[in-house]
């Protein structure tokens, strides 16, 4: 019997950037080839597996009845393992409705928590959904939202509940008896060294300096947008656009209006504060507006 690493996240906080990372540095600090991606480090909600594994057609059950079956599903893996299984997660830690964990402790080894200011992640999330940075920004604050949701509709992923933005990130914070490490996108912008060298650590392998170099030039961020280009990515939902747009901290500065910003410190400003991540002042605000309007040259012969 093993247990679970999970990778949890709310969307677009640096997951799939992390598992591409993790990925190269299991093999070394290897390129990152698009056009050959494999299965490692999957869903942990997807659908197909949940399904042959249990021997269930989940499309016969309701979304509350899969979420019951999904510990059952885990322990199950766990069991018949016979190394740690690492699983990528935007769930948020909540109880099923049988009153149980969404995953299990007993078969928990460890959790690595990616935590992204939620100002950018609006940003992104809203390209990611191709919807209005307003509209992400509700869905942000909406404690029934949910991933692969959809009346009629079934996705190749079983239902994923977020929460808020602020319940998914203090669901995993605050859960109880969960071995975890908790990394800032930003923190993992400015010193992915390190970054890449605790999350192995904390997973427990044995990584070469130089593999952990080489994982981290093969994924920065301009070789993934190349990549990507190239290939194509498969977990880009609908194929238009890029999933790796930008790949920056604080772009939500060039982007949010005064207005927006306000909106989502007000729903998260607690935990902002909790993680590190200043909030701005209404002074602040309207400068930055000011200086993001064109400019706009006086001809000093019409004056």
């Amino acid at each position: 019997m093993t247990g679970f690493y999970w990778l949890a996240s709310y969307p677009k906080s640096g997951n799939t950037w992390l598992r591409l990372a993790l990925r190269s540095l299991r093999h070394g600090g290897s390129a990152v080839d698009f056009s050959n991606e494999d299965s490692w480090i999957p869903n942990g909600a997807a659908r197909e597996p949940f399904d042959q594994t249990l021997d269930v057609e989940s499309s016969d059950l309701t979304a509350v009845e899969t979420e019951i079956l999904r510990p059952r599903f885990y322990e199950f893996l766990a069991k018949t393992g016979d190394e740690p299984i690492l699983r990528k997660i935007h769930d948020a830690y909540v109880p099923t409705a049988a009153g149980e964990p969404l995953f299990p402790p007993a078969v928990t080894s460890g959790v690595v928590y990616i935590v992204r200011d939620p100002r950018d992640v609006a940003v992104s999330f809203a390209h990611h959904r191709r919807s209005s940075i307003d509209n992400t920004i509700g869905v942000m604050q909406n404690p029934a939202a949910a991933m692969a949701y959809r009346a009629g509709d079934l996705a190749e992923q079983l239902r994923q509940r977020l929460l808020t933005w602020s319940g998914h990130v203090e669901s995993w914070l605050d859960a109880p008896h969960l071995r975890r490490l908790v990394l800032r996108y930003e923190d993992m912008l400015a010193s992915p060294f390190d970054s890449l060298a605790r999350t192995a650590s904390f997973l427990g392998w044995e990584a070469d300096p130089a593999a952990v170099a080489g994982a981290v030039e093969a994924t920065r961020f301009q070789r993934l947008k190349a990549e990507e280009s190239r290939h194509g990515f498969r977990e880009n939902p609908v194929g238009e656009g890029a999933f790796f747009r930008r790949g920056v901290a604080n772009g939500w500065r060039d982007t949010l209006s005064c207005e927006q910003v306000r909106r989502i410190e007000r729903d998260h400003g607690r935990v902002m504060r909790r993680l590190g991540y200043p909030l701005t002042s209404a002074n602040e605000c309207a400068a930055e507006a000011l200086l993001a309007q064109p400019y706009e040259p006086i001809d000093a012969r019409s004056s």
